[in-house]
């Protein structure tokens, strides 16, 4: 048996079995117009699955708070239609044998590169109010927040289950919410830094 041989070993991990160990990672494609995954996005990741790939995991997906994308067209995982679309998806990836895990993100402070020009409908939001570099920018999220984040998340989770997907992945890194709430760099709640910031009234 070669050094690769298992990669095309089936795999099982409780209730989940997969034909093989090759697992597609997230991209981000941007072709969910208004945040709603079209028939074209279902074909995609068809395409995948006919193909042989044992586990897709979808481009990163927005939970349901208004600061969680920094693009426009990247699909949201919350609404009647985004949801609708994404059960289109899954059932195109099942009717062709795949295994599929939507991505859950939420990006915190983190600005795109491919869409300077365009803000979220509300103000960008993360742990301290800092930007991925350190500088302030957006808003420090309160504890009510945070808690109305966390219960998104499992919103969110929640209709992954519903709607079929073999799986779930929260995006915990790159600079993103979650990542930023493990920084000490950019999460200062609590801290001396943070109690400055709040009392000098820099929005940091």
């Amino acid at each position: 048996m070669s050094d690769l041989d298992v990669l095309f070993r089936p795999y099982r991990l409780n209730a989940l079995a997969l034909p093989n160990r090759v697992v597609m990672a997230p991209m981000t494609r941007s072709f969910s117009p208004n945040g709603v995954p079209t028939a074209e996005v279902a074909a995609y990741y068809r395409r995948r699955a006919e193909h042989g790939v044992g586990l897709i995991i979808t481009e990163g997906t927005g939970i349901a708070r208004p600061a969680a994308l920094n693009e426009p067209h990247i699909p949201h995982f919350h609404g009647e239609a985004a949801l609708a679309g994404w059960k289109k998806v899954v059932d195109e990836v099942h009717a062709a044998g795949g295994r599929i895990a939507p991505q859950l993100w939420h990006v915190g402070s983190k600005r795109s590169n491919t869409a300077a020009d365009w803000t979220p409908p509300a103000p960008y939001e993360s742990p301290s109010g800092l930007s991925v570099t350190g500088e302030p920018f957006g808003q420090s999220m309160s504890e009510t927040d945070v808690a109305d984040t966390i219960d998104a998340f499992a919103r969110a989770a929640a209709d992954v289950e519903r709607l079929g997907f073999d799986g779930v992945e929260l995006h915990g890194a790159h600079g993103y919410l979650i990542n930023q709430f493990f920084s000490e760099d950019l999460n200062l709640r609590g801290s001396p830094a943070l109690r400055r910031c709040s009392s000098s009234g820099s929005g940091c």
